[in-house]
């Protein structure tokens, strides 16, 4: 491959050894956005066979045809081509930046999952087609260049092109091949084990990288260990992209990343932005096994690589470091919560594995239902079989498969043999049927009978699941397992279901028996006070409890001592206050006042010597609550003087830096604006950047979101926050309404600048718009604009947002929770 950094061109060859098994004429293949120069297909006993092209570019496809049959045994297709450097952040394209001596400067870079291969070279381009690949860069002096393997020889042309040759990957999918040419650096390599481990930047960002290499040494060590497999490949580096559509990429050795979500400086940033470095390394380092290693046959498989790669990066998250409480905070964040589980309580929910036909098919099953949901599942089920069954059973799997390609069938099988246990029968319900269960908990029988019925926050459903239910004893920690099919019997009074916390379904207990617990509720582990604010909140959006019982149970939480629970407190109040009217808020702030200012007050604005990382990440979670939904005016005044003393450069603790940022925000103008815009140009941290771009969407004004849509058709936003940008602004309270009337004017622009992996995330917030007339805007006008690859994802929005007015008009009783 050898591209033009200039010009935003390349030029490369491809020589695909091939056996012929009967003899053939006609050879497709993938090729999208190619020019292919010249097809010749070559045999030690054949000799040399031209071919013809003609390409199918609906399909993606390119057709080779040759004269005289290519006879059966092994030939040489060598296929020469070109192409663009893209700017849309898929196949081979280019990333810019400034360097620090000012210059402008170009990455050409690649991203193929899942169908975009095809985009930098002609391939077989599915992941059941393996093979090996053996990469050549031809670059510009000076230039890096990076590839899955090892750098094996280097030379240069006699036009001074310098050519770079790397070792052969292992026998891998064609979305795994990757390849990285810029002006960067690397740190000096880590020893894992004997493999080298490298942090690839941004000239001048090294200060950025010792986290990412602490944590990815660790998760390295740690997830060979776990899988008692050696890590696959002969070197791994972390690569940080200027210009990325997603997280971060598993391609195999060369493992490309957003830069947020790699380069962090840990004396500035917030216990969740450290988090998420972790956890998104974590989760790439897993995929070298469980998704690399051994592939999926088809997309419709995808959850078997990023539901497990999510599930153990959550694993080796919480060894990494045990004082996160990462299983708390999955659940708090929307493992089991508020994301994954919203979703699955929608008629357009869609099951975890569903077919796949369409590259658009493949790019919609990246969604909050195959990482989210896919990892409680197997949370649930480790719970349920025993942790290190469990890993034995991982383990057997991936012995079985490497190199190979497997369907979810074969995970269960593996299961089945280590623990003697039926688990196909019982899982198959939760990946082949979308939708969540509730159980419902009565007194009767011995102490207590349990039912499961289908949620749903509107209508019903006839879903049934094999529900691995845990369950104890509020007065005994010992934990009894129950497989629930229809109904089952508990020999305690006051039981407490989905013991420990980690189920992926709603309990509803009878009022007698939630009472109790309610009176007891020190009695229960964090993650099952959690599952109480959880279920209470969704039976709340569901329409089958009123808000006011529902704050009136937030309530009870005063005192609690969880950091993380805090969140789910947090993020329900939030969600009340968005649907008051301005003449019931001031009110409703009040009640959120003093349900938190206790909290406030123990936890204060100054960080003690003892205090634990998620004690910080508590204060800044209170005091954003507080400033923020609460509108507290002391609050409000201390975030501006604790704002400017960051601005000074004054050290402030980074969760109170944060917090007092978006509440400044919150109750900025366009001065604070403007600020926010300068500090955003200036900042040279990855999560300054996103800080102060969501400030500015953050601050309300109609005039200043119309000015944050002009920069973003602009191009003086990065295309790759464009989506959420916006869909920060379409969820702001105040000017939400005018964001969604600059969506719908400017649609056409905005299609032509964002990504169109990521166009569906534009109406991520959506919900937040839930009076009656402008939900009816939203939805005449998806409608009449439909996303490609996104409409599944616009119908479930669509049923979320008419969850939210229909909480809207139900709740008129919000005075009355006053």
């Amino acid at each position: 491959m050898e591209p033009d950094l200039d010009a935003a061109t390349f030029r490369g060859t491809v020589s695909i050894d091939a056996e012929v098994s009967d003899p053939v004429s006609l050879i497709e293949l993938n090729s999208a956005e190619l020019e292919i120069d010249s097809v010749v297909a070559r045999s030690d006993v054949w000799g040399e066979r031209p071919a013809q092209v003609t390409f199918q570019p609906e399909f993606e496809r390119a057709t080779l045809h040759v004269e005289t049959p290519l006879e059966a045994g092994g030939w040489s297709i060598d296929i020469e081509f070109s192409g663009i450097l893209n700017d849309r952040l898929r196949g081979f394209y280019r990333s810019t930046y400034v360097d620090p001596e000012g210059v402008d400067q170009v990455i050409a870079t690649t991203q193929f999952e899942s169908t975009d291969a095809r985009r930098a070279f002609p391939c077989w381009d599915e992941p059941d087609f393996k093979a090996t690949f053996g990469v050549t860069l031809v670059v510009d002096d000076g230039l890096a260049a990076i590839s899955n393997g090892a750098e094996v020889r280097r030379s240069e042309r006699d036009d001074g092109k310098v050519v770079v040759e790397f070792a052969p990957t292992m026998k891998m999918s064609t979305y795994l091949v990757a390849f990285v040419v810029g002006r960067l650096e690397a740190t000096a390599p880590v020893m894992v084990s004997g493999v080298p481990l490298r942090v690839v930047h941004l000239p001048g960002k090294g200060r950025y990288a010792s986290f990412a290499l602490e944590a990815g040494a660790f998760a390295l060590d740690y997830l060979a260990g776990y899988y008692g497999i050696p890590y696959p490949a002969g070197k791994l580096d972390l690569v940080g992209i200027p210009d990325f559509a997603w997280g971060a990429m598993e391609n195999l050795g060369c493992v490309t990343f957003r830069e947020t979500a790699l380069l962090v400086d840990p004396a500035e940033a917030t216990q969740s932005e450290l988090q998420r470095v972790a956890d998104v390394i974590a989760h790439e380092i897993a995929h070298m096994w469980f998704g690399d290693l051994v592939t999926m046959k088809w997309w419709n498989g995808i959850w078997l690589n990023e539901a497990f790669a999510t599930f153990m990066e959550l694993k080796t998250v919480d060894a990494f470091r045990p004082e996160w409480n990462r299983w708390v905070s999955f659940a708090a964040e929307g493992g089991v919560g508020s994301s994954s589980m919203d979703i699955d309580s929608l008629e357009a929910t869609r099951p975890i594995e569903f077919p796949v036909e369409s590259p658009d098919d493949a790019d919609a099953m990246f969604d909050a239902l195959t990482y989210g949901k896919g990892a409680a599942v197997l949370r649930m089920l480790e719970q349920f079989l025993g942790e290190e069954k469990f890993r034995t059973g991982v383990s057997d799997y991936l012995q079985w498969f490497t190199h190979g390609n497997a369907e979810t069938k074969d995970l269960w099988k593996a299961l089945e043999q280590a623990t003697g246990v039926p688990v196909a029968e019982m899982m198959d319900t939760w990946i082949f049927q979308g939708g969540v269960p509730i159980v419902e908990v009565a007194p009767g029988g011995p102490g207590a009978v349990l039912t499961q019925d289908h949620f749903r926050y509107l209508g019903s459903g006839e879903g049934q699941w094999t529900v691995p239910v845990l369950a104890r004893s509020i007065d005994d920690p010992e934990i009894t397992p129950v497989t629930l099919h229809g109904a089952a019997e508990l020999p305690y009074d006051t039981p407490i279901v989905n013991a420990g916390g980690h189920g992926f379904y709603r309990v509803r207990y009878d009022k007698e028996i939630e009472g109790r617990i309610h009176d007891r509720l020190d009695q229960l582990l964090p993650l099952e006070r959690y599952a109480l604010i959880a279920d209470s909140w969704g039976l709340t959006l569901g329409g089958r409890r009123r808000a006011s019982d529902h704050v009136r149970l937030l309530g009870l939480f005063r005192s609690e001592t969880e950091p993380l629970l805090w969140e789910p407190i947090a993020g329900s109040l939030a969600t009340l206050s968005g649907i008051a009217t301005d003449a019931v808020r001031p009110a409703f702030a009040g009640v959120v006042r003093d349900l938190v200012g206790d909290a406030v007050l123990g936890s204060g604005w100054e960080v003690g010597r003892s205090e634990s990382d998620l004690e910080r990440r508590l204060r800044g979670t209170l005091l954003r609550t507080m400033g923020v939904v609460g509108d507290d005016e002391s609050t409000i005044e201390r975030a501006r003087a604790t704002f400017e003393a960051v601005v000074r450069g004054d050290v402030v603790d980074p969760d109170v830096a944060s917090a007092s940022l978006t509440i400044t925000a919150a109750h900025g103008l366009e001065a604070e604006y403007h600020r926010f815009w300068e500090e955003y140009e200036r900042s040279e941290s990855p999560q300054d950047q996103v800080r102060y771009l969501r400030a500015m969407a953050t601050v309300p004004g109609d005039a200043l979101a119309a000015a944050t849509m002009d920069r973003i058709i602009a191009g003086e936003i990065r295309n790759q926050d464009s989506f959420w940008l916006i869909a920060v602004m379409v969820g702001n309270r105040k000017s939400g309404d005018a964001a969604w009337d600059l969506v719908t004017s400017r649609w056409d622009e905005l299609v032509a600048v964002i990504p169109p992996q990521n166009l569906r995330r534009v109406l991520d917030s959506i919900p937040a718009r839930s009076k009656p007339d402008v939900a009816d805007r939203i939805r005449s006008f998806l409608e009449a604009h439909p996303i490609p690859g996104g409409e599944l994802y616009v119908g479930q929005q669509l049923e979320r947002l008419d969850v939210r007015v229909r909480l809207r008009q139900a709740e008129q009783e919000l005075p009355g929770i006053v």
